[in-house]
């Protein structure tokens, strides 16, 4: 029978006050697998201090963390429901989970915007649920100073743009060109997991999606969903809840048909 430890990601509601479960992570260990999840539940950030005001944030620091614990783990199930974030963050998350051994399957739960679209690459398996969305565009930053401080950070966003280029483009299908995915990104494309499959490797499953998520980053985006504009904070949070609980009475149901196995095997 599996042992499983959770830690959960807690929010704090700007509106309300309140904290709030919105994720969470567990880590399994039983003598047939070693298995763990990790939940892309909030925005991508640079450092530690960020990602502790909001617990389902990640930066780099908390997936160096997270992955120094598993030794001995061979998968990870890693969920997305981000708005995206820090494009050197995400990155670096990117590269952190790409050189990790263990064999990595993504599940895209309701998004994968920005640089959240970049991390989910790094797994070996990519499965979107049915009305997932995901988007790619050019990198943004906010710059100050002369015309040479301009021109230097020109300079790091058309490097981060080709390092990004280089992600998408291992991933693509065949036939499908750099310059088409360029062409996506500079109009800022968002796609519905059935779309993205046109272009790149991913799997449909025939699963809703748990629900739009909220970020800190959709209003520097230009394109995005009508949909998404509407959301309620509060109409995220109860769908995400829904389904976490789901998934908890899943395993707990998996768990016990394994105990009804074991004991039908002894002959008890």
């Amino acid at each position: 029978m599996a042992l499983k430890k959770r830690f959960d990601f807690t929010k704090k509601n700007k509106r309300t006050g309140k904290t709030e479960n919105v994720g969470y992570l567990d880590f399994e260990t039983s003598e047939e697998q070693s298995r763990c999840s990790l939940y892309f539940y909030g925005d991508i950030v640079s450092a530690t201090w960020e990602s502790m005001w909001y617990k389902e944030d990640k930066c780099p620091q908390d997936i160096a963390d997270f992955l120094n614990q598993l030794e001995g783990y061979e998968d990870i199930d890693i969920y997305f429901n981000s708005g995206g974030g820090d494009v050197f963050a995400g990155l670096a998350i990117y590269n952190q989970l790409k050189r990790f051994s263990g064999h990595k399957v993504g599940y895209v739960d309701g998004m994968a915007a920005s640089i959240a679209s970049v991390i989910m690459f790094a797994c070996d398996e990519l499965h979107f649920a049915t009305g997932a969305q995901a988007m790619i565009h050019k990198p943004l930053c906010m710059a100050w100073g002369n015309a040479d401080d301009f021109k230097e950070v020109i300079k790091q966003l058309d490097l981060c743009e080709e390092s990004i280029l280089d992600v998408y483009e291992e991933h693509t299908k065949e036939g499908v060109t750099r310059d088409k995915i360029k062409s996506f990104m500079a109009k800022e494309k968002w796609f519905s997991g059935a779309e993205l499959a046109q272009y790149f490797d991913v799997e449909i499953e025939e699963k809703a999606a748990v629900a739009a998520c909220a970020s800190d980053y959709f209003e520097k985006y230009a394109n995005i969903p009508e949909q998404l504009q509407k959301t309620k904070t509060e109409d995220i949070v109860n769908a995400v809840i829904a389904e976490m609980e789901q998934r908890e009475q899943a395993r707990i149901e998996a768990e016990k048909q394994d105990i009804l196995a074991d004991l039908d095997m002894y002959g008890i």
